[in-house]
């Protein structure tokens, strides 16, 4: 027979016991990054315009031509704004501009911009030109980093760098670029802009090489109990007790041995933790009506209070043995 009772003393040596929860289902990978590297780019290319200059600025004449060149490595094909291009290459030419004026000369590839205030004032000899560039550059990143990062040089006051085409969990702040939980990999077309409040421009585009290892979540934990122990045990009778792990209350309990496995099947049980008569998580179970100078294998699976094992439970087992 079994039944429950309030906790008694006197504990035996433990002769059984619960095992401890094993694997669950499998949660989200992660992945944990080392480093981040520039790839299959050892000759970096920069689209970026270092100015736009004059050939003469001191002296001219208004309404004569002036040509101007646009410094830097530009990629595309050249487009000028307010100035005509010459040919292919990267000049272009203006009428000189008529004293008090302003002239606001631009120049793109399609990735790279440039531009230039030309202020034109009276001389002796007719008017001097005051040209203010606006330009950004970019510094090329790294090449083969091994150390964690790529970095692109300190970010100039007033220039906002940005990241394009690039995988979660790859960043980049204060011209460094770092990996934190990407998938590792090459990836290719990786751009960083460098842009200023007028618009001046600058982009390179490059392949990275993300360093990382997977990171397995731990096991969800199995509905389990535990400290399961013999507290006392005599010729015909037996007390043991555990504990519940957490989330669970309720416990089925099978018992296998003599007179209690009948055509195979063990005598079963059922007890739920009671929060106002029990220790804290702990409970008790009472056998009798043992034969003398037996063993059992008492099963205990953790249950819901409507007596079915909860899923994916972990079962525990203890075993006493009468006295003769």
């Amino acid at each position: 027979m079994f039944k429950k009772v309030v906790f008694a003393t006197a504990p035996l040596a433990l002769l059984g016991g619960f095992a401890v929860a094993g694997t669950a289902h499998a949660a989200t990978l992660t992945y944990s990054d080392t480093s981040v590297s520039v790839a299959n780019h050892t000759t970096p290319v920069v689209a970026e315009f270092t100015g736009i200059t004059a050939a003469s600025t001191t002296g001219l004449t208004p309404g004569a031509s002036l040509t101007l060149t646009a410094a830097g490595n530009a990629l595309g094909t050249l487009k000028w704004t307010n100035a005509t291009a010459v040919s292919s290459t990267k000049t272009a030419t203006l009428p000189v501009p008529a004293s008090g004026t302003t002239v606001n000369v631009s120049v793109t590839d399609g990735k790279a911009a440039a531009s230039v205030a030309i202020v034109a004032a009276a001389a002796s000899t007719g008017v001097n030109l005051t040209l203010t560039p606006d330009t950004v550059a970019l510094p090329v990143a790294t090449t083969n980093n091994t150390t964690g990062t790529v970095n692109f040089g300190t970010v100039p006051a007033g220039v906002t760098e940005t990241l394009g085409n690039a995988p979660a969990g790859v960043a980049l702040s204060n011209g460094v670029l770092s990996a934190t939980t990407a998938v590792p990999g090459v990836y290719k077309n990786v751009t960083v802009t460098a842009t200023d409040s007028s618009g001046a421009t600058a982009v390179e585009t490059l392949a990275i090489d993300v360093k990382g290892t997977a990171v397995n979540p731990p096991p969800a934990p199995r509905p389990h109990l535990y400290n399961g122990h013999v507290i006392t045990v005599n010729n015909n009778q037996a007390e043991i007790g555990w504990n519940y792990g957490p989330g669970v209350t309720c416990a089925l309990t099978r018992t296998f041995g003599y007179g209690f496995t009948v055509n195979g099947s063990p005598h079963q049980g059922f007890t739920c933790y009671n929060p106002s008569k029990d220790a804290p998580v702990t409970d008790i179970g009472y056998w009798s009506g043992l034969a003398a100078g037996h063993g059992y294998d008492i099963q205990l699976i953790p249950a819901g209070t409507n007596r079915q094992p909860l899923p994916n439970a972990q079962v525990g087992w203890i075993y006493i043995r009468t006295t003769s």
